[in-house]
């Protein structure tokens, strides 16, 4: 099969075959994409201040705010719905996501207009790095992102779906590196703290303009099914609520470091965090892409080899997490001080703490099975476990401890979520002892290799 196949012709090729070549592509486009990031990082971490990163950073956090707390799951949907190949279903997904998309712009520039007037009216009222008299403008300009992802093409959930992936990989490739131009050439001429916001615009638009244009599948019109809209609704309620916590749990740390620290120091914690997210993203994708839509199919056509192939999934995404938690552990000074200047040797110590959450984000498979499996529920326990802990751990460890202590606090929110997961590991029978302990042998593997190059 190419990744030119529409679909719903996918299904020739063998379900190990398919993902094999998803997680290729994955694996090959996250190699290329952050070898140019890291090469943009540098770049631009001599051109742009460090307080131009915390301003992002926290840019970051409203986006993050409003795309995640209106998350409707309408990609899953097509992924986990027997309807992802009918295009009244697709039309109705389509029409939903431009609506939402303008929603959460308009909803964006009420927050920016909020904090101008904060900063205009009420000094004083914000503090720390919420203060800053260019964070609105920052906002305004990311407001265009959900409008851009709200157009995005249901033929890329729908390539997802059939684990067909070369296409996908290649836009985000060609539009990384016509974005990561744009922005060093504007960072060449103005340092100004408005060239990282539009790059992220420009990213968004062009992944959906390569969306229309080149992948597979029937054109998305407006249109409206009601039997599609209550299926999407039933399916995402929970992913709606779940999202909300995610947010509050994956952005906790800026939340509650944007109200602590100053821009500057914001900056340089968000480049020692930059290596971790880098590493955790591309075990998202392998999890998201690979691995829900695999476990979809295998739960739709196979149910009695759930058990088999959640265990298949399992494998590479806990090497890649132990080993890297090791890796990054043992050598993050090295690194830090490799790739950043003296301005941010501080960061080799934030990277050394959040190398070792990886070893608790490896049970993000679970998260894709249960979505898989439509048991969405399960994720809205986990996500109020993370946030109780988070928002008690991390105020209460900076008081008595400086950012030492909120790093551990950061640490023990992600590590809270294991317990549960092994039960619910064990309520489906899946859980194995002798794998769960001896696939911690990785880690010492990473760390050594850390070790070597430090």
């Amino acid at each position: 099969m190419t990744d030119a196949t529409p679909a719903n012709a996918a299904a020739p090729s063998s379900l190990r075959q398919r993902a094999g070549s998803a997680a290729l592509w994955i694996g090959l486009g996250f190699a290329f994409t952050q070898a140019v990031r890291l090469g943009s990082s540098i770049i631009l971490t001599r051109l742009l201040a460090p307080e131009m990163y915390g301003l992002m950073t926290m840019g970051t956090v409203v986006i993050s705010a409003v795309v995640m707390m209106s998350d409707f799951g309408f990609s899953q949907s097509v992924i986990h719905n027997p309807r992802g190949d009918d295009p009244d279903f697709l039309n109705t997904i389509w029409s939903l996501q431009i609506g939402r998309g303008v929603a959460l712009c308009l909803l964006m520039n009420l927050a920016a207009l909020a904090m101008y007037t904060s900063h205009n009216w009420w000094p004083g009222l914000l503090q720390g790095s919420y203060a800053d008299p260019h964070l609105p403008g920052v906002v305004a300009i990311l407001s265009l992102v959900p409008i851009a992802m709200g157009l995005e093409s249901t033929n890329l959930a729908r390539a997802q779906r059939a684990l067909a992936m070369g296409r996908v990989v290649r836009n985000e490739v060609v539009v990384q590196l016509g974005v990561t131009t744009l922005m060093i050439a504007l960072s060449l001429h103005w340092q100004e703290y408005w060239v990282l916001p539009l790059g992220w615009v420009a990213f968004s638009a062009g992944v959906t303009l390569l969306s229309h244009l080149t992948l597979p599948g029937p054109p998305n019109r407006l249109g409206w099914d009601r039997a599609a809209a209550s299926a999407a609704w039933h399916f995402s309620k929970w992913i709606l609520l779940s999202s909300l916590l995610t947010y509050l749990f994956r952005e906790g740390d800026r939340i509650l470091l944007g109200g602590l620290l100053t821009a500057k120091d914001l900056g340089i914690y968000s480049i020692g965090a930059l290596l971790v997210n880098a590493t955790r993203e591309v075990i998202y994708r392998l999890a998201a892409f690979v691995g829900m839509p695999a476990l979809a199919e295998v739960a739709r056509e196979q149910p009695h080899r759930l058990q088999k192939v959640y265990k298949q999934c399992r494998l590479p995404i806990d090497a890649v997490c132990l080993f890297g938690a090791g890796f990054l552990f043992a050598a993050s000074d090295r690194i830090i001080g490799l790739i950043y200047d003296g301005r941010y040797e501080a960061a080799g110590h934030a990277l050394a703490v959040l190398s070792l959450g990886l070893i608790a984000f490896r049970y993000t498979v679970m998260d894709q099975y249960l979505i898989a499996t439509g048991e969405t529920n399960q994720l809205f326990k986990r996500g109020i476990l993370q946030n109780i802990t988070m928002y008690t751990a991390v105020p209460l460890g900076f008081w008595q401890w400086g950012m030492t202590g909120a790093l551990a606090g950061i640490l023990l929110a992600q590590a809270a979520v294991v317990p549960l997961m092994f039960k619910i590991q064990h309520d489906r029978g899946l859980l194995d002892w002798r794998f769960e302990l001896g696939i911690l042998a990785i880690f010492p593997v990473g760390w050594g290799a850390g070790w070597l190059v430090s």
